[in-house]
């Protein structure tokens, strides 16, 4: 037997329904709907309160096999909530983009560097968009990173990389080197978090 036909048993023998259940676990019914039709695994804490709320030993509710997949499973969302959150903060920081002076300005003949919101013309709107999509991204990122819309955090983690990418290409052809390095290196930090999350 598995997981999910062990806690519909041990239910049906207590006469509680599913919505009882989730109450006294503090889950939502359709939590306890996917658990006993095989869609989802309790966590191991979840698993700890069914247990003790049978008064049965975790032996009794799952094989060890089980054990070992739903902890690997739990270890492997606690490692993609962390790296969406770290993810999250890395968007956060093109706030430095618009406040640090790394925009190059000509005035009589010499240059200067100066933040973004001092920057005039076509650029000083354009360089605009891409750090505020980022923050966008970030503060999603980092709500999003203990929920399980998994979807909406892809999504904003999608658009936060273009909007790097973007920004780094359009800010190395409008001659600005400094942004690009910064944005460049925040670009980096992603990839390094993305091949650590896939490891």
């Amino acid at each position: 037997m598995n997981i999910g036909t062990n806690i519909y048993t041990l239910r049906k023998e207590k006469k509680i329904t599913q919505a009882q259940l989730a109450e006294k676990l503090g889950v939502s019914e359709q939590a306890v709907s996917k658990w006993e039709t095989g869609r989802g695994t309790p966590s191991m804490e979840s698993l700890k309160q069914i247990a003790n709320l049978f008064h049965i030993t975790l032996d009794q509710l799952l094989s060890t096999e089980e054990v070992v997949v739903i902890a690997e499973k739990e270890n492997k969302e606690n490692i993609n909530r962390f790296a969406s959150y770290i993810d999250g903060i890395i968007n956060l920081t093109a706030l430095l983009g618009l406040l640090l002076p790394l925009y190059k300005v000509e005035e009589n003949g010499l240059f200067q560097s100066v933040p973004l919101y001092q920057l005039g013309g076509w650029q000083g709107v354009v360089f605009w968009i891409a750090p505020v999509i980022m923050m966008i991204c970030g503060i999603a990122q980092m709500v999003l990173a203990g929920s399980e819309n998994t979807k909406m955090n892809t999504a904003a983690n999608v658009v936060g990389t273009a909007a790097h990418i973007g920004a780094t290409i359009l800010l190395i052809l409008c001659g600005h080197p400094y942004p690009a390095v910064l944005f460049f290196f925040l670009f980096a930090l992603k990839g390094i978090l993305l091949l650590k999350k896939r490891q």
